[in-house]
């Protein structure tokens, strides 16, 4: 039977995948309120920069600063998102805090999964290209004494 939203993955995972999501965003909504604004470490005296240099009452202030905490979130949990949908290939797995998103079962292919362009800077790209040469590193040694990774 051909899938109904991507073909790609099953549509039973993808569904999944979405509903995570949507758990994700209330949970965000629900876990930014103005009573725990203050405890979210929020910088008070930019705010109040803000507020009198932009000409902004301080309430439309921190329902926009609640907003961008909560946005700040929802980006992190499209992150999860993306590695869970392409985890969900056949062939592919989820790396669950293991050095990177998403791998080939096989170990053909490693990735780290990125929302936007430039997410990363020069320094935090080369961290990234160490970590997967030593992994690869490792892999190679483990596969030579007959340990398959």
């Amino acid at each position: 039977m051909k899938n109904k939203y991507v073909d790609f993955i099953a549509d039973e995972h993808f569904l999944d995948c979405v509903a995570n999501l949507h758990k994700a965003y209330l949970k965000a909504k629900n876990n930014i309120t103005k009573k725990n604004f203050y405890t979210n470490k929020v910088d008070t005296i930019k705010l109040t920069f803000d507020a009198k240099f932009n000409n902004i009452d301080e309430e439309s202030l921190i329902q926009a600063e609640i907003l961008r905490q909560i946005d700040k979130s929802i980006n992190n949990s499209i992150g999860t998102f993306h590695e869970q949908i392409l985890g969900g290939i056949n062939g592919f797995e989820v790396g669950n805090l293991s050095g990177f998103d998403i791998k080939a079962k096989d170990d053909t292919l490693f990735a780290d999964i990125k929302n936007k362009h430039n997410t990363m800077n020069s320094s935090s790209a080369e961290a990234l290209f160490q970590n997967y040469q030593d992994m690869l590193t490792l892999i190679k040694n483990l596969n030579v004494i007959g340990f398959k990774f």
